[in-house]
């Protein structure tokens, strides 16, 4: 079964700006890296104390932004890419969002994708139901785990959903280091998974 759809968001854009997923096809260098410069551009000019290099940072942005959306979609397997970015000045998380069909029950399926019982895990992991008004039944988890190559302690924050009406179930997670950072700043995430809707393409 392959269904075509989109999600998207009416959450502020320049704090969640949605991220090009273009493949190496012809064109997609160029279409990023304009991609990249006009979002960094952006960013900063929202900035109200600006650096003494505006320059430079943006152009140190717009290069992370074009390493991301060339790399990403290359090591894992997504439909479409949203960014945390409320301030340029530190690191931006990466929300990526999968979709496939709904298999299995409910419950046990949404506690697949949440990664409630994935090997690896530092502690047992915090699953809560997280329905919401657009998306239907879903559950979130914060899981806490050392990552393989990085040898460091990492944070993953897993959303899912099982949209019924259209037979997928959809993950959106993002993961980081920055432990505290990206745990004080649930509440924001929470939110912005509220937000999402999806768009069926016609």
């Amino acid at each position: 079964m392959t269904v075509i759809f989109s999600l998207d968001t009416d959450s502020d854009a320049t704090v969640w700006p949605a991220m090009p997923v273009l493949g190496n096809g012809w064109g997609a260098a160029r279409r990023r890296k304009k991609w990249a410069r006009r979002t960094s551009e952006l960013l900063w000019a929202l900035v109200d104390d600006e650096p003494d290099d505006k320059e430079k940072e943006v152009k140190m942005l717009a290069f992370e932004l074009d390493s991301v959306a060339e790399l990403l979609p290359q090591t894992v397997s997504v439909h479409q890419v949203f960014l945390y970015v409320p301030d340029p000045r530190r690191e931006f998380l990466t929300f990526l969002v999968h979709a496939g069909p709904s298999e299995g029950d409910v419950e046990e399926t949404l506690d697949e994708l949440v990664q409630k019982d994935e090997p690896g895990a530092m502690r047992e992991p915090e699953v809560i139901d997280f329905d919401t008004e657009r998306l239907g039944r879903g559950k979130r988890s914060i899981r806490y785990f050392v990552a393989a190559k990085a040898e460091a302690m990492c944070v993953s924050v897993n959303y899912a959903w099982r949209l019924e009406s259209l037979g997928i179930d959809v993950i959106v997670r993002t993961l980081g280091e920055d432990i505290g950072w990206i745990t004080s700043n649930i509440d924001e995430f929470d939110d912005f998974a509220r937000s999402l809707f999806i768009n069926l393409d016609e």
